[in-house]
């Protein structure tokens, strides 16, 4: 492999830039060169050498007409040429500060892009200093381009205020540099130009630049920390550069303190601001006579001595995982979440299509899994929108919302949960719009002042999310620890009165069963179907509380401790939410799985096997109950022929071909005349050609016997005695 990987560009020059230096020694015209210069660095691509090249025909053009300027008689003339030359020195060093020739610097070695940029500066201040000397009145000119502001203002010390302040509005009117006109500024006190001035004339120089702190930055290297985490700590720059200047490279110390306030770059991860000059013989940011005076989140005031180019620097914590943490990271979410979006449509549709499971238990579970599914969608397709910051505050808002309204629908769950529980005995009326209105509202009003407060914490550099190094995180982690703690205590509860209400209702459960036993035992199975639908529930709730708090509590603790484990466990978890739901809430879900067996019956276009398969569990309960239970709901006995009794397919339907699991069982006997109700032990052996006890008028053992339909729904009540009841 090569290394460096690209080639070296920095001593290559282009043809017509080596013809253009040679025109300025030739003596030929400046303006015309200036013209040719600003013209082809717009339009051609350019090599490091030409970077390096470029401003020395600057500076040699400002040096060349300093020179020649002394011979004009007229001072009209002088000033025009000078301004005109001003004009396309401007326009060449906004040209190399455009995105298009950031390549070419990248061709120059660190210490060539800061030589060159040195250059630049020169070259501009002393282009602009020939304009301010020809002047010699009481005068502003602009030179306005697209990454270049630069003021030339002559002032009478009559007409100076109390502060001179650039840029003026006048100046930010002709220009594009949108990030300065936001927030920065410098103001030169009235003292400190008094004592300046000459001949009643004080003589300044402004420039704002764009993109030369992208060239201008401190030099610094990642470092890998002991967690396999690569962690940037250096100092870079974090302010656009302004320049103000009371004499061609003079380095003038002022009676009173020039103060500026720069617009930080970032905001994110970035602290301890300092205010700096570039110092032209190092080549380097300097703090010498440059203090903080004030800073917060956006801006820091700074307060200096002396003039010349001003920033600020600071401090940037960026934490980056190796290149290849980050693929695999990558390859996990996206899986996962195509995986968690298939499993929430289909549990969606399970709640939304099969009409036994409508309650407002799966209106919860239903809109808990829509706000996970937009919430996903949402991260996979606009998650990276950074280029386009008005877009990507919209996707963190929403993503902010939904996931919001996701944990307001959890919060539900464990509400809901612990209202059956204390309402088991009454008619409850549904409070589903109750529960809309909550879910939905309560987020979209955090949103919403959130919003209001700080618009500007939607979406970050790296992603569209909220921003979590001012707080503006915790919009969302303050509702979620809340929905978490009061679900623990729901659920804590539930627990609580599922334990008291089963050990009651038990205990009275038993205490009728012993006068009253059932022949088939349908109290106790109603009984036990409404504890396991309840224990079904109360362990989805859990394993939800639990899976959304520890999703949520492993980001945080990524953001603390930012290591590898901590990203992998955070992101595998919630890129598989939809997974977990689906299985805990349709899969393990006795009563959905009895819809899902009802659906794949019904429908003949599935595979036979497939209906078959699913069919069979479900019958082999039924088959067992069917032994003892009629299809009109009384006992009938068992028979163990294969041959149809009584000769109908009636009875047929409603007989076993399997042994009862009891070894004695009561049989009851009704006599349909007078409404009287005969009830007698009948025990029951298997055995080889044994017959079983029948219904009906005919002895024991007749095969052409029927069962006869019980007079009331209570008679299979009275069986434990021998005699007569009258019919109740």
């Amino acid at each position: 492999m090569w290394e460096p990987e690209t080639p070296d560009l920095s001593e290559c020059r282009s043809v017509w830039l080596t013809s253009l230096e040679s025109r300025v020694q030739e003596g030929d015209s400046l303006i015309s060169i200036a013209n040719d210069l600003s013209q082809v660095t717009s339009s051609k691509t350019l090599y490091g050498g030409d970077m390096m090249t470029t401003t020395k025909i600057m500076k040699a053009m400002a040096e060349k007409l300093a020179k020649d300027s002394q011979t004009f008689p007229d001072l009209q003339q002088r000033e025009a040429i000078v301004t005109e030359l001003l004009h396309g020195a401007v326009r060449t060093g906004s040209n190399l500060l455009d995105t298009a020739h950031m390549p070419s610097w990248h061709d120059l070695s660190y210490r060539e892009q800061m030589l060159v940029a040195t250059s630049l500066l020169i070259g501009l201040e002393e282009n602009a200093f020939l304009v301010a000397d020809a002047v010699v009145t009481e005068k502003t000119v602009i030179q306005s381009f697209k990454n270049i502001l630069l003021s030339v203002r002559v002032l009478e010390n009559r007409s100076i205020g109390l502060t001179e302040q650039f840029p003026t509005a006048a100046a930010l009117k002709t220009w594009d540099g949108r990030l300065v006109s936001d927030g920065d500024w410098l103001e030169l006190p009235r003292g400190a130009l008094l004592d300046n001035s000459d001949k009643g004339l004080v003589r300044l120089v402004f420039v704002a630049f764009d993109r030369l702190e992208e060239i201008l930055q401190p030099k610094g290297d990642p470092v890998e920390n002991s967690v396999g985490v690569i962690s940037n700590v250096t100092r870079v720059l974090n302010s656009k550069i302004i320049s103000a200047s009371l004499g061609k490279g003079r380095h003038i110390q002022l009676s009173e303190p020039v103060r500026l306030t720069l617009k930080h770059i970032r905001t994110e991860n970035v602290s301890n601001p300092s205010c700096v000059f570039w110092d032209y013989t190092m080549s380097t940011w300097s703090e010498e006579g440059c203090r903080v005076r004030s800073n917060n989140q956006t801006h820091t005031v700074c307060e200096c001595e002396h003039l010349t180019n001003f920033a600020v620097l600071m401090d940037v914590h960026s934490t980056l995982l190796p290149q290849v943490h980050q693929a695999a990271l990558q390859v996990i979410t996206y899986v996962g979440c195509v995986i968690s979006v298939v499993c929430l449509v289909l549990a969606i549709l399970t709640f939304q299509l099969f009409r036994g499971l409508k309650s407002d238990r799966t209106t919860i579970h239903k809109n808990l899994c829509i706000c996970l599914l937009l919430g996903e969608l949402l991260f996979l397709a606009g998650i990276g929108r950074t280029d386009t910051p008005i877009l990507c505050g919209v996707v963190a808002g929403l993503l902010h919302f939904f996931f919001l309204c996701a944990f307001a629908w959890m919060f539900l769950e464990g509400f809901q949960l612990y209202v059956m529980l204390i309402e088991v005995f009454e008619a409850e009326k549904s409070r589903v719009r109750w529960y809309y209105l909550f879910a939905y509202g309560a987020p979209l009003v955090v949103v919403a002042i959130s919003s209001v407060v700080d618009p500007f914490s939607y979406g970050t550099e790296q992603y569209c999310w909220l921003r979590a190094d001012n707080f503006f995180i915790f919009s969302f982690v303050g509702p979620v620890i809340a929905v978490i703690l009061a679900n623990l205590v729901f659920l804590a509860m539930a627990i609580f009165m599922m334990c008291r209400h089963a050990s009651s209702a038990v205990a009275m459960k038993s205490k009728e069963h012993s006068r009253l036993a059932s022949a088939n035992g349908k109290e106790e199975n109603a009984l036990q179907t409404k504890l396991q639908s309840h224990l079904a529930w109360l362990r989805g709730a859990i394993v939800l509380v639990f899976l959304l708090g520890l999703t949520w509590t492993f980001g945080l603790l990524y953001l603390n401790e930012q290591t590898v484990v901590m990203a992998y466990i955070f992101t595998i978890l919630n890129s598989l939410q939809g997974l977990f739901i689906f299985i805990f809430h349709c899969v393990q879900n006795e009563k959905v799985r009895k819809e899902y067996r009802k659906f794949v019956r019904r429908h003949s276009w599935l595979p036979k096997c497939l209906r078959c398969s699913k069919s069979s569990s479900n019958g082999s309960k039924e088959r067992r109950s069917s032994l003892y239970t009629a299809s009109n709901g009384n006992p009938s006995a068992p028979n163990t022929h294969n041959s149809s009794v009584g000769g109908g397919s009636d009875n047929a339907a409603n007989v076993g071909t399997s042994p009862p699991p009891p070894h004695c069982q009561h049989y009851q006997a009704v006599l349909p005349t007078a409404g009287l109700e005969l009830t007698q032990p009948a025990f029951f052996r298997q055995g080889p050609g044994q017959q079983h006890l029948q219904h009906g008028g005919g002895r024991p053992g007749d095969p052409h016997a029927r069962p006869q339909p019980h007079p009331h729904p209570r008679a299979r009540d009275h069986h434990r005695e021998w005699g007569p009841r009258p019919r109740q």
